[in-house]
């Protein structure tokens, strides 16, 4: 089992690829499955078809991240194409994108890609031991139902939504064979050797905390039978001393999410995030995941020096969570944009920080709108602010 990566900030597309091409090939002749992110300047028409010319045999799947990527040669701003590659003879993978129909349930499209993916490898019937998940904004949590509901146990996922540059849905997928700017995308893997993984957001419960009495789509409209927005801003001003400007929420909030406890271990809570995105004009607020009614909505804060430090401790706990660690061959992780943006100026300290953990292993990490991972206690979800991480490890136990 072989891993490489590589990136190009070519202003042509077709370059672009030449070039990760030849370092690729380097070190992966034929490559098993490739991974591409991309900033959304980027001419995806182009980067699908040059990469089915350049790797014939190899299983795709293509997403885009937030204005750069990041590798284990470091963090690239603006235009970019960045691609990881695994190679392994004894192993088997398998990709698939659907576009959503709209006069289709999701639920059943979602568990329509897997089943594509798992036969795209030719192991039907049998369990993937790792799936990275990409979609576009909207449908996380219909997808990780579909995939706990086919596969009938929690398989480690390491997922990210696709983003763009401004929100303003120049977003994308692709695999070998279509490209997408409302779909589903699954890669699954069945490798010779072991993965471990991660999934943490790295912030601490203030105290505040209600009960979501109403909810519409992925609106909160209320807390304790309140406007949420007047609950939320009420907690920013006890914790900052500051009043919200609706205009400049999502910035605002970046270090004061809300948070729903997803499990605990050894008595220590965690949870999920959801990241405020607007003020609605019912006084409730948009968000960027799903809350339902009747959950407990927690008050969250994190610090900029965590969001710099978090990604390299996270990787730390995915190599702890393997019983036999040792230097992986390579990793994949998903950097929340929200906090790309907020830490831009520090991207190259995110950057040394993961490959320092990862002992300057080759790995690739795209900036999303959503993270999906698996926690440690075994739960799969969907959050906003979240690293999700994974590990490739030489062979079996």
């Amino acid at each position: 089992m072989k891993i490489a990566t590589s990136s190009s900030s070519n202003s042509n597309a077709i370059t672009a690829v030449e070039e990760i091409a030849v370092e690729i090939c380097a070190s992966n002749s034929s490559p098993d499955l490739i991974l591409a992110y991309y900033t959304e300047t980027q001419d995806v028409d182009v980067i699908k078809s040059e990469l089915r010319k350049h790797f014939p045999n190899s299983h795709v799947l293509g997403c885009s991240s937030c204005q750069g990527t990041m590798t284990d040669k470091g963090y690239v701003n603006g235009h970019n194409l960045a691609v990881w590659s695994i190679q392994d003879k004894e192993g088997a993978y398998g990709s698939a994108v659907v576009r959503l129909d709209p006069g289709l349930d999701v639920l059943t499209q979602a568990k329509t890609v897997l089943q594509k993916a798992i036969d795209d490898s030719g192991r039907p019937g049998e369990l993937p031991a790792l799936i990275t998940l990409h979609t576009t904004p909207g449908h996380e949590e219909t997808v990780l139902r579909a995939i706990r509901s086919e596969l009938g146990v929690n398989v480690p996922i390491i997922g990210g939504t696709a983003a763009d540059d401004e929100i303003c849905g120049n977003w994308s997928l692709f695999d070998r064979e279509r490209i997408t700017a409302d779909g589903i995308g699954m890669a699954v893997y069945f490798p010779s050797g072991r993965i471990s993984y991660s999934f943490h957001s790295g912030y601490a419960a203030m105290g505040p905390h209600a009960i979501a009495t109403k909810v519409e789509g992925r609106t909160l409209v209320e807390l304790n039978g309140e406007p949420a927005a007047k609950v939320y801003s009420r907690w920013y001003h006890d914790a900052t001393g500051l009043d919200i400007d609706p205009a400049q929420l999502f910035a605002q909030s970046t270090l004061f999410p809300l948070g729903r406890q997803t499990g605990e271990i050894h008595g220590m809570p965690y949870y999920s995030l959801s990241h405020p995105s607007k003020v609605s004009d019912d006084g409730g607020i948009q968000m960027f995941c799903s809350i339902f009614e009747g959950e407990t909505v927690h008050f969250m804060s994190g610090t900029t020096e965590m969001l710099v430090s978090r990604a390299g401790r996270v990787v730390n706990s995915a190599n702890e969570h393997d019983k036999n660690a040792d230097v992986p061959v390579g990793g994949i992780a998903i950097y929340c944009a929200g906090c790309m943006l907020h830490v831009k100026p520090s991207l190259h300290d995110v950057a040394i920080n993961m490959s320092r953990s990862m002992h300057d292993a080759p790995f690739i990490c795209p900036f999303t709108f959503g993270e999906q991972g698996q926690f440690l206690g075994g739960e799969i979800a969907h959050g906003n602010l979240m690293i999700s991480a994974v590990l490739f490890h030489k062979e079996e136990l």
